[in-house]
């Protein structure tokens, strides 16, 4: 595919894989569409570098994945401006850590609500804008083997993910793919207490952090070897296991 004037929609994109997924995307002259739930200031600090680097539009749209009318006031505005989406990336996510046994019911709901149901219902409406377009759903390793008891609610919305991306796939004629990198260098990442993450990646067998980058090349590469729909692409990086 070539991304010139191509449309692609990133939520959660101000910093970490999000970001990278904009410059990377940026660079290949694509239209981006971005989305902010509480970093407005950061967001639009974002859109302002990649239209001065890359010298292409970028549109900020404010969403809130646990809330239906925001998702679809979205859509509403990306259809009537754009008429059809090429590429939506599902970034946005939340976490509550916290030790399995304390973890309360409503921490739980909300990873979910957000995590699982805000994934459900921007695929629901967006893949009606797009003609034989791309869904990545940004997943985890977590949501397959490397889950950790401090995580519990955010490994289940990871697998439900997985199993979303399987079975949507099954509907839709657009390509649906979920991509599942394990530790990646990242802000909050480095805010990690120096030890636990350096017990992280020796529990998960992982040697390094994965660059933030390695997730939009594997959706370029996605995109052109025609990788099947419904597919789970687990992303290693360098140097891991």
């Amino acid at each position: 595919m070539d991304y010139q004037k191509k449309n692609i929609l990133v939520t959660g994109a101000y910093q970490g894989i999000g970001k990278s997924i904009c410059e990377y995307f940026g660079k290949a002259k694509a239209n981006l569409i971005i989305t902010y739930h509480e970093h407005q200031e950061e967001t639009i600090k974002l859109k302002e570098e990649l239209e001065s680097k890359y010298q292409i539009n970028v549109f900020v749209y404010y969403l809130d994945l646990s809330n239906e009318e925001s998702i679809k006031n979205l859509y509403n505005k990306v259809k009537e401006k754009y008429q059809k989406l090429d590429v939506l990336i599902n970034n946005a996510a939340i976490s509550l850590d916290s030790f399995i046994l304390d973890k309360t019911k409503k921490e739980f709901m909300k990873v979910l609500e957000i995590n699982v149901v805000g994934t459900f219902l921007m695929m629901k409406y967006f893949d009606s804008i797009m003609d034989k377009g791309y869904i990545f759903n940004i997943s985890s390793t977590d949501g397959i083997d490397t889950g950790n008891v401090y995580s519990i609610d955010y490994n289940a919305s990871k697998a439900s993910i997985n199993s979303m991306t399987l079975t949507f796939s099954l509907y839709s004629h657009n390509t649906i793919i979920s991509l599942c990198p394990n530790w990646v260098d990242t802000e909050s990442t480095r805010c990690m207490d120096n030890n636990y993450l350096e017990n992280e990646l020796k529990r998960v067998h992982q040697k390094e952090l994965i660059n933030p980058i390695e997730v939009p090349k594997t959706i370029d590469r996605c995109i052109k070897n025609n990788i099947k729909t419904g597919s789970i692409i687990r992303i290693e990086g360098e140097g891991n296991e």
